[in-house]
């Protein structure tokens, strides 16, 4: 791809935007890395296991891509430094905390992406970028698949807390929801992938009420084969959405 012919100041919004991409797809490779590490810890059946791994190395294919698009807007390479760890990864092996992270990164923050990466395709022209967009896009659906099956299997086995932390999290699903205040795009850059701010929030928005929010509560519905049920009374009231 070649943006020789593109105005500075659209090579640099777009330079900037798909690097802020770059590094949320490098720092997804490694909440993957976790998922996988807290699903090993709470005995997760192994299909859940692989899906993890299988993500993280999607994760990896979408960091470079949007660090080749950032390179080639840029005219400069453009790749990721050392992540910060700061020497330690946080695993937990509480169920409900797992359930409520899950719901977040994942049924919420992964079907978004992927929505939000098919509004994009749906206008982009640049052909580099709508091949980039069309993976993301069907991987980010999968990864959610993962996070949903996930979320349900800790319901199956969990108690009221599972299902209180699960029901909890959907309830703050909007605050997840992209600012729509910002600088105007430059002209130009709905063709390069990029969307305005507010027209991105309102297409998630309308996600979040016809897609997440009904899959929230049909999940909910489901029974558990945990002693209690997974009932409310067995420790105190589960939040409706």
């Amino acid at each position: 791809m070649s943006a020789d012919d593109l105005a500075p100041e659209l090579k640099r919004f777009l330079a900037d935007a798909w690097t802020r991409d770059a590094l949320l797809e490098h720092a997804s490779v490694a909440a993957f890395g976790r998922f996988a590490l807290q699903l090993l810890a709470v005995g997760a059946p192994v299909d859940l296991l692989a899906g993890a791994h299988a993500a993280a190395l999607d994760e990896i294919k979408h960091a470079q891509i949007c660090f080749a698009l950032a390179s080639a807007y840029a005219g400069v390479p453009i790749a990721p430094s050392r992540f910060p760890f700061e020497g330690k990864v946080d695993v937990t092996a509480d169920l409900a905390q797992i359930a409520a992270s899950t719901v977040v990164e994942g049924c919420i923050g992964e079907t978004l992406a992927s929505i939000q990466a098919a509004e994009q395709l749906a206008r982009a022209t640049e052909p580099a970028v709508r091949a980039a967009l069309a993976m993301i896009a069907e991987d980010e659906a999968r990864h959610a698949e993962l996070a949903w099956r996930t979320v349900a299997w800790a319901l199956s086995i969990g108690g009221a807390d599972v299902r209180r932390a699960v029901s909890l999290a959907f309830v703050d699903a909007a605050k997840w929801l992209p600012d729509a205040h910002g600088e105007p795009a430059p002209e130009g850059s709905v063709e390069h992938g990029r969307l305005e701010r507010a027209a991105m929030r309102d297409a998630l928005a309308r996600a979040l009420d016809d897609v997440v929010l009904p899959c929230a509560r049909a999940l909910l519905a489901r029974p558990s084969t945990h002693p209690d049920g997974g009932r409310a009374d067995a420790a105190g009231p589960v939040a409706l959405i």
